[in-house]
């Protein structure tokens, strides 16, 4: 790699990890796993094609793309926790942002999205409904 290459990489990172909300309340994979059992929303912001191919019981699938378009949808959930998931955590922090714009107190990003979630072992499911 270049200095060049390295000087964009180095840039692109200091701005990613600038952006989204400084104190951005987070929880764990494993906590978010024992919240979900209790009853608390995980909402699943991956494109619809990428929850089809694998996705979490009990989660709500609406891509961040359409989030603001189907946020009545979540209008059940406005006093209440909803944990926000994404791939691997990058998206979650914008929806976040959206929420909290929105009206929606309780929201929580899950630290390092459904990758760290299939990594720690928890359950997910397939289209076949067969767990993995």
């Amino acid at each position: 790699m270049t200095g060049i290459q390295k000087f964009i990489v180095a840039l692109a990172v200091l701005i990613l990890a600038g952006c989204g909300p400084k104190d951005m309340p987070s929880v764990d994979v494993k906590a978010a796993s024992e919240r979900l059992t209790q009853g608390e929303l995980l909402l699943d912001i991956r494109e619809a094609d990428d929850y089809k191919e694998f996705y979490i019981p009990n989660s709500m699938n609406i891509p961040y793309g359409r989030l603001k378009l189907r946020m009545a949808e979540l209008e059940p959930y406005k006093s209440k926790t909803i944990m926000v998931i994404d791939h691997s955590g990058l998206r979650a922090p914008r929806a976040f942002e959206l929420l909290q714009k929105a009206g929606y107190a309780q929201v929580f990003v899950v630290n390092g999205g459904i990758a760290e979630w299939k990594a720690a072992g928890l359950p997910v499911e397939t289209l076949d409904m067969q767990p993995q």
